[in-house]
């Protein structure tokens, strides 16, 4: 039996809900799947609040409009990916009102590294961002987001992405009414902004995979999101790099 193709996932949940510009629901990580409850290690993201949130000074954050200036061109975007326009967003010249940290439950975090949004997993609300993605007609997809936190906000996202990506280490995807049990490798990457962490999901049942990775430039975080149906998206990580670049770059 062959293996099935994965569905290309859409624009997750993203800080774009809190400015009224997207709908925030369970089916934007991916029409065709939702995450069954993880194995019993899991427990440890449902059970992890963040921190209480820092003071609301967004002095010295790019807004944005300076975040969407970094994000990578399509000349930088492999052969024959295009820009998604309904996946380009930006706070602009706004700024999202502060808000309160809310865990997000372990089985709707996991389900979030299904979509491009999963930098939302970690419960932390952004005061600026920038997000496109690219894709082309086999459903390859290289997602990038730019984030701007307030206080220690950006420490807090990638220590909870951390905890999330561990907790998920085996999960559940349930997929046209069939369940897919996936794998996540995390591991960290050195010398990649201030922190950055790199994760491979893949399962045995799926041609291909998906890399996600996280990095901290400062107050900024980078995350990016390469799902590829022929293999784990790993070029996304290069390209990664250059958009921390980019970032570090603006400082």
């Amino acid at each position: 039996m062959s293996q099935p193709l994965r569905r290309a996932t859409l624009i997750a949940c993203s800080a774009t809900a809190v400015l009224g510009l997207a709908a925030c629901g369970p089916d934007n990580a991916n029409p065709s799947a939702t995450a069954a409850a993880p194995t019993a290690s899991a427990g440890a993201a449902s059970s992890t609040t963040p921190a209480p949130g820092p003071a609301a000074s967004t002095a010295g954050l790019p807004n944005g409009n300076k975040l969407n200036a970094m994000l990578l061109p399509a000349t930088a975007m492999p052969p024959k990916f295009k820009l998604d326009p309904n996946g380009s967003q930006s706070t602009g010249d706004d700024v999202i009102p502060p808000a309160s940290p809310s865990a997000v439950p372990t089985d709707k975090a996991c389900d979030m590294l299904n979509g491009t949004g999963w930098v939302n997993s970690a419960g932390i609300i952004a005061a600026s961002f920038a997000k496109n993605n690219y894709a082309d007609e086999a459903q390859n997809m290289f997602a990038q987001e730019l984030d701007a936190y307030r206080g220690n906000d950006a420490q807090t996202v990638m220590a909870n992405l951390k905890k999330t990506l561990t907790a998920c280490h085996t999960y559940t995807v349930t997929q046209d009414g069939q369940n897919y049990y996936a794998t996540v490798t995390l591991q960290s990457l050195p010398g990649v902004g201030d922190e950055a962490l790199q994760a491979v999901i893949t399962s045995p049942e799926w041609t291909g995979g998906s890399t996600l990775v996280a990095a901290r430039v400062g107050k900024v975080v980078v995350a990016t999101y390469d799902n590829n149906q022929s293999n784990t998206g790993i070029a996304g990580v290069a390209l990664t790099k250059t958009l921390v670049k980019n970032a570090a770059s603006a400082h």
